[in-house]
């Protein structure tokens, strides 16, 4: 090939970059949709109690204390054989579910406070399938980054020995939405701060039996968080009171349009 092929091969390849993205500025519209398509959303669906299961744009599933016989909607084992992640907060039943046979099934990574996880390792979980949860760490794996938050409950194991500083957690996901997930936290004055740098666009928190809590931890993931767009209550049952107590006290924070009660097993997309 001479020069000049050469030459006149890249300009018509400069060329045709040129009118392609042209195409897209005149057509904002197209624009939008090529990124959307990228992008893709998060899909959460709720499960019953704490139980709920996320789904990344690429199918990474991610599930949060996973109690399959939660008196609201008990999820068969079988159910649960694409799982990449379970996310267990503490020890306690409800919150902590069954990690265990759900890793033997799917092969999933259970991310939980070390103490506690060597207990499920003790008790069956495959010790290549568990990851530490201590405060502060942060992974990314398959395109998720965790980063784990403090939390503030109880976490005695079943043999009486202390299971570890509880965790909570912040999920980005490969589009760039974050989901905070609290279990069953009490309030913490430095969840502010790791709201303020982590940004999280839905927060899970449980509303357990205390609105006013509820409702301000709700206001410490706004801290300097313009992001924020939906607060969904855990740890209740569908339909209870408690819920129009937690949105009164959301209103009274100027926050009550924030929360949004999902119906069980139906995935709404983020």
């Amino acid at each position: 090939m001479s020069i000049g092929q050469f030459t006149r091969t890249i300009n018509r390849a400069a060329l045709t970059s040129i009118f392609f993205l042209m195409s897209l500025l005149a057509s904002p519209a197209g624009f939008a949709q090529t990124a959307a398509a990228e992008q893709g959303k998060v899909k959460v669906e709720w499960l019953g109690h704490e139980f709920y299961r996320l789904t990344s744009p690429k199918g990474v599933v991610v599930i949060t204390s996973p109690w399959l016989a939660n008196p609201d909607g008990p999820v068969a084992l079988n159910e649960l054989a694409k799982t990449d992640f379970i996310l267990v907060p503490n020890s306690h039943t409800d919150d902590m579910g069954n990690p265990i046979e759900i890793a033997a099934l799917s092969g999933a990574t259970v991310l939980a406070p070390a103490p506690l996880g060597r207990w499920l390792i003790d008790n069956g979980l495959k010790q290549t399938q568990f990851r530490r949860a201590g405060i502060g760490d942060q992974f990314v794996m398959k395109g998720i980054t965790f980063k784990i938050a403090p939390s503030s409950h109880d976490n005695t194991l079943a043999t009486g020995a202390d299971g570890g500083p509880a965790a909570a957690f912040f999920v980005t996901f490969e589009n760039g939405f974050t989901v905070f997930f609290n279990g069953h936290s009490t309030l913490i004055g430095d969840l502010s701060l790791y709201a303020s740098v982590y940004q999280p666009n839905l927060a899970i928190l449980g509303l357990a039996g205390d609105p006013p809590e509820f409702a301000q931890v709700a206001r410490m993931m706004t801290t300097n968080n313009p992001k924020l767009r939906t607060v969904i209550p855990s740890h209740m049952r569908p339909g209870a009171p408690i819920l129009t107590d937690a949105k009164r006290e959301l209103d009274r924070l100027g926050l009550g349009t924030l929360m949004f009660v999902p119906a069980l097993r139906t995935a709404y997309e983020y």
